[in-house]
C-alpha cells in the first residue's frame, strides 16, 4: 500500500493491487516506431498487470500500522513490519497465475527475486537482502521454480520461440521499466509533488529501457509539468498522449489507537479516481 499526503488533512492510500493494474497498463500500450512491443505480449502484459496480486491478502485488511501509528506505507519498512508474509506475497502471485500463463509466472518469479537480490545484483535499490535466513530461502525456492519453468517453456510449442536468454532478460528488464514508472505515477500526489523521498526518482532509478532488438537500451527522464501532466524522454507508448488513472482512498491524516480504529476509516474512506497524462516531449 502506498500512503502519503493527500492535503493537509487527509492522506491518499494506493493500493499495491491497483498500482498493479497501472503497470499492466504501461505494458499493454508499450511500443512505437522507436520501441519494441514487448513478446509474447499477453504474457509479458499479464506478468505486468497481476506482479503485486499477492499484496491483496494483506491488502483486503490492512491492520499493520508502522511505529508512529500511521497507516503502513510500502516504503516504511513492509518486509520489517510484515516478515515473511511480505515474501509470500510474491510466491503466491506467482502460483495464482502459473496454470493460467507458465510465462507470465516465470516473470513475475523474476520479479520478486530481484526485489530481494538488488535486481540481480544489476541495481543498488531495493538493497539485498539475502544475507536474511527467511530471504534466502525464497529467493532459492523461486529461481528454482524459475529454471525449472523455463526448461518446459522450452519444450513447448507456444513459448519455445521467446525463451532466448536475451529475449528472458529483456523481458525482465520491461517488468522492472513496467513497475518502477507504475510507481512513480501512483507513489506522489499530485503528479509534480516533491514531497515523497523514496522510491523512484524522475530517472527511475536508471533502469535499462529496453528499445528495438538490437539497439542499446536508454534512460528515461520524467519531467512533470503540471499537477496532472508529465512528458517523457524518449516517449515509448503507442498512443500520444496516454491518459492513465488509478483508485484510490482518502482518510484522514493522523495517528491511529491501533489496527481496528484504522480500519474502520480504511473501510469507510472516500474513493477517489486519481487521472493523469503522459506525453512526449
Amino acid at each position: 500500500m502506498m500512503a502519503y499526503p493527500y492535503d493537509d488533512a487527509r492522506i491518499i492510500l494506493a493500493l499495491q493491487i491497483d498500482h498493479s493494474r497501472v503497470a499492466g497498463y504501461f505494458a499493454a500500450h508499450w511500443g512505437n516506431p522507436h520501441f519494441d512491443r514487448p513478446e509474447p505480449y499477453s504474457s509479458v502484459v499479464l506478468a505486468a498487470t497481476e506482479h503485486d496480486i499477492g499484496w491483496w491478502e494483506w491488502e483486503m485488511k490492512p491492520s499493520t500500522l508502522n511505529d508512529k501509528g500511521f497507516p503502513l506505507d510500502y516504503h516504511d519498512g513492509s518486509f520489517k513490519y510484515l516478515g515473511q508474509l511480505r515474501l509470500d506475497f510474491y510466491k503466491n502471485s506467482v502460483d495464482r497465475v502459473l496454470t493460467r500463463d507458465p510465462y507470465s509466472a516465470m516473470l513475475m518469479a523474476m520479479h520478486g527475486v530481484a526485489l530481494m537480490n538488488a535486481g540481480y545484483g544489476k541495481y543498488s535499490y531495493p538493497p539485498d537482502r539475502t544475507g536474511d535466513p527467511r530471504v534466502k530461502a525464497y529467493v532459492d525456492h523461486q529461481e528454482e521454480l524459475r529454471l525449472k519453468l523455463l526448461e518446459q517453456l522450452r519444450q513447448s510449442e507456444q513459448f519455445k520461440q521467446h525463451c532466448s536468454d536475451e529475449q528472458i532478460w529483456t523481458n525482465y528488464e520491461y517488468m522492472e521499466v513496467f513497475d518502477q514508472l507504475a510507481q512513480f505515477v501512483c507513489n506522489r500526489y499530485p503528479l509534480n509533488s516533491k514531497a515523497r523521498k523514496l522510491g523512484p526518482t524522475n530517472s527511475l532509478n536508471n533502469v535499462d529501457i529496453p528499445t528495438k532488438h538490437g539497439q542499446p537500451a536508454a534512460k528515461i527522464n520524467i519531467d512533470t509539468i503540471g499537477e496532472n501532466k508529465a512528458l517523457l524522454r524518449p516517449y515509448p507508448f503507442d498512443i500520444d498522449p496516454l491518459p492513465v488513472s488509478f483508485s484510490a482512498r482518502l482518510v484522514p491524516n493522523r495517528t491511529y489507537k491501533g489496527g481496528e480504529d484504522f480500519l474502520g476509516e480504511f473501510y469507510r474512506a472516500e474513493r477517489i479516481t486519481v487521472n493523469h497524462t503522459l506525453a512526449s516531449a
